[in-house]
């Protein structure tokens, strides 16, 4: 059964000032540097007239996963992230995913910027699902707990490029 991730951030701005962050690629990497990524790469910032696909990668610290995991698995496991966004009314919308490569693990979900009282929220809804009988819960587990983390350190670089 999937892991669920649920996170709301709140921002001081319009959703179209966050989202116009969205689209400056020297903004996204600095986001990623300023986690503590392992090995950050932003591959592609690609923006049209139909929307937004960002895509990044990462890698998750063996250290985190479960010891019979990490054993199977040489190294610190890359992750692919895809962000798809678009206008969605007053706000935003994107579906996303996040991909550890070389692994069947996986989180997909939705991400909405909208316009709120005291600027706009981003809210993010996603499951991790990992396949694997036994160890799989405890995977999902480690990613969800790995993008939170993210997430939260996005949120806290975000506010403070909004807040110059």
């Amino acid at each position: 059964m999937p892991t669920a991730l649920k996170v709301t951030q709140q921002y001081d701005a319009p959703a179209a000032q966050v989202y116009a962050l969205f689209n400056d690629r020297g903004f996204i990497e600095g986001r990623l540097k300023d986690s503590g990524a392992l090995d950050p790469q932003v591959m592609s910032v690609d923006s049209t007239d139909d929307g937004l696909t960002i895509v990044t990668r990462q890698s998750i610290p063996a250290s985190v996963l479960p010891s019979m995991v990490a054993s199977m698995i040489q190294g610190d496991p890359a992750t692919e992230r895809i962000e798809s966004w678009k206008a969605d009314g007053d706000g935003y919308i994107a579906d996303f995913t996040v991909t550890v490569k070389g692994a069947p693990a996986s989180l997909k979900g939705t991400m909405a910027l909208a316009p709120a009282a005291a600027g706009s929220t981003l809210t993010v809804d996603g499951s991790a699902a990992v396949p694997i009988p036994l160890f799989g819960s405890k995977i999902e587990g480690v990613i969800v707990k790995q993008i939170a983390e993210l997430l939260a350190s996005e949120e806290t670089y975000t506010r403070s490029r909004l807040a110059g």
